[in-house]
């Protein structure tokens, strides 16, 4: 009797046994291919700053190589007019740049959201070259920072100062990219291509070498101040009638004027009429970075947030110092 009574415990308990294992079965099979693949683009909602830079700065040299590998070999085309009237160039150089710096940040992260002045490209995914860069050799220790992906929003210019491109005046011609946070520009990259120089920044933690403060800067005698060289509008005349003793510079490109005014060679860069965003990001983002200001002429915060709402319609005003003397000047 007792034999029989320990014989049904142990049949019982295989059956449950039994059970369990073919629960776990179940769970691990679900585990392996129900549930989407163990990756970091699935599982990494927060996303390392450190890591977008370096992106952001190996975009912005790889689309510099395509503009000039293309400056003798580009087809011209026309977006149309500005409201300005002059002639929106397009040329077969932006194409290429925008399709290398969207792949770039693809393959890094391929679900971010790009804005990019070139959006009729069908770019195809292609092999990310990795040349040297400044980055490599002049960044010291950085504290990383991780923020929600949902916050991020990239802003890349393929081709800054394309006019000027067509015209050879290449000095004027810059890559950028820009990453956003919750509208505020965070990461700022300016490329030069044609003089491979690259200046970068990441507000509140750490600047590339030609962006750092000189000590002892001389006063400028003269209040200079850098206008667009085609999208000036009216404010020539306004400033001669609201300012005096100042000196003003005409050049091309927003990341060109922009730089200008953030390396202390001039004291602002103001723009009266529209101007795109993925045209000031990056330098909105290098003057943050400085402790320095860009808003529009009316002192708002441009927002960088909505990839539809590409166009400050607001006027520009981009300063080191001295910020409040510059607004309603124009």
């Amino acid at each position: 009797m007792l034999l029989n009574m320990v014989l049904v415990k142990i049949s019982l308990l295989s059956k449950i046994f039994t059970c369990l294992l073919v629960l776990m079965s179940i769970l691990l099979l679900y585990t392996l291919f129900a549930r989407k693949p163990i990756n970091e683009q699935t599982l990494n909602v927060q996303i390392s700053l450190f890591s977008l830079l370096k992106t952001a700065i190996i975009a912005a040299e790889e689309g510099g190589r395509y503009v000039v590998s293309a400056r003798n070999n580009f087809k011209i085309d026309s977006k149309g007019k500005t409201k300005e009237g002059a002639e929106d160039t397009v040329t077969t150089a932006d194409f290429l740049s925008h399709c290398a710096m969207l792949n770039v940040f693809k393959t890094a992260f391929a679900d971010l959201t790009v804005v990019s002045e070139e959006k009729t490209a069908a770019c195809e995914n292609g092999n990310v070259r990795h040349e040297s860069s400044p980055w490599e050799t002049s960044v010291g220790p950085v504290k990383d920072r991780y923020v929600s992906r949902e916050d991020v929003m990239v802003w890349i210019d393929p081709l800054d100062a394309t006019q000027e491109y067509t015209e050879k005046l290449y000095e004027y011609v810059t890559t950028m990219a820009c990453v956003a946070v919750k509208g505020r520009p965070i990461l700022g990259v300016v490329h030069y291509p044609f003089s491979r120089t690259t200046s970068w920044a990441w507000v509140g933690n750490v600047l590339s070498p030609d962006l750092r403060p000189a000590e002892g800067r001389l006063e400028m005698q003269k209040t200079k101040i850098i206008v667009s060289r085609s999208h000036s509008g009216p404010i020539k005349e306004a400033l001669a009638k609201s300012m005096r003793n100042f000196e003003l510079i005409v050049a091309a490109g927003a990341g060109f004027k922009a730089l200008k005014v953030a390396k202390g060679e001039v004291d602002a860069y103001l723009h009266a009429t529209a101007i795109k965003k993925w045209d000031t990001c990056a330098g909105n983002a290098v003057l943050d970075a400085l402790g320095g200001r860009m808003t529009t002429k009316h002192n708002f915060t441009i927002d960088y947030a909505d990839a539809s709402d590409a166009v400050n319609t607001d006027g520009l005003v981009a300063t080191l110092k001295n910020h409040e003397s510059f607004l309603g000047k124009f």
